[in-house]
């Protein structure tokens, strides 16, 4: 059964789209695989985690069960990932931590299925995407974070998973998006919320309803957007965005 107040926060980072989640009203499962990240989240949300509303784990997102090298950039720590190159991609030298690691399946079958599921975990959405396809049942929304190396499969995987809508979404204008001045969101809780730099912003029916899209027109738009950002990265296709999607 769907757990509607349920949201699983996969790739926690510092919080910042957990805090969202929270006060919105929303009970939240998060995942994090740098355990520096996760001793100052739990510093930070001590109170929701004493009253049972957030639960931080200090793992990777995976598919098997076992332990991984965890590579954290020395001063991005966004860029942190279990894949090296990803990690090092600036060729700075990353700090190397071995972590246990949790599945996507065994995450839904001890916790419920969430409402919405947010991926950003550098480099195994595709793992993710997968895991979600052989749910027997699937949260009603979930969003990734794309790139041009993952972002094929991401929509391959999400598409023969059953879902239906999609939208793209420029991370880089959440900062301009609030919360007080959409007084259509029916997600949680009303709040007045300013997103950080780090959030990833609204999702499932507060999004814009006139932009969820086709597949096949979504899919075009993005090939479209990394086209004008191979073209000119700096002036043409700012930001990075996140691919939401609905059944």
């Amino acid at each position: 059964m769907i757990q509607n107040n349920l949201i699983f926060d996969l790739g926690f980072h510092n919080g910042d789209d957990t805090d969202f989640y929270l006060k919105k009203g929303f009970n939240v499962i998060a995942v994090e695989a740098n355990p520096d990240l996760v001793s100052e989240g739990m510093k930070r949300f001590q109170k929701y985690i004493d009253e049972k509303k957030l639960v931080l784990i200090n793992k990777a997102v995976s598919d098997e069960p076992g332990m991984v090298n965890f590579y954290i950039h020395p001063t991005k720590s966004d860029w942190s990932s279990c894949d090296l190159n990803m990690a090092e991609s600036d060729e700075s030298k990353s700090k190397v931590v071995s972590v246990e690691t949790v599945s996507f399946i065994d995450l839904c079958k001890e916790f419920g299925t969430p409402r919405y599921v947010k991926v950003d975990v550098e480099g195994c959405e595709i793992m993710v995407a997968k895991q979600l396809f052989s749910l027997d049942e699937k949260p009603p929304f979930v969003s990734f974070e794309t790139s041009k190396r993952l972002y094929a499969g991401i929509f391959a995987w999400l598409y023969v998973a059953g879902y239906k809508k999609f939208q793209l979404v420029n991370q880089l204008n959440n900062l301009d998006r609030k919360t007080e001045e959409n007084q259509t969101l029916v997600e949680g809780k009303k709040i007045d919320y300013q997103f950080t730099k780090f959030s990833s912003g609204f999702f499932g029916n507060d999004l814009p309803n006139n932009k969820w899209l086709s597949y096949e027109e979504a899919l075009t738009r993005y090939l479209k957007y990394k086209e004008l950002k191979t073209i000119d990265n700096q002036e043409l296709a700012l930001g990075w965005l996140d691919v939401h999607a609905s059944l």
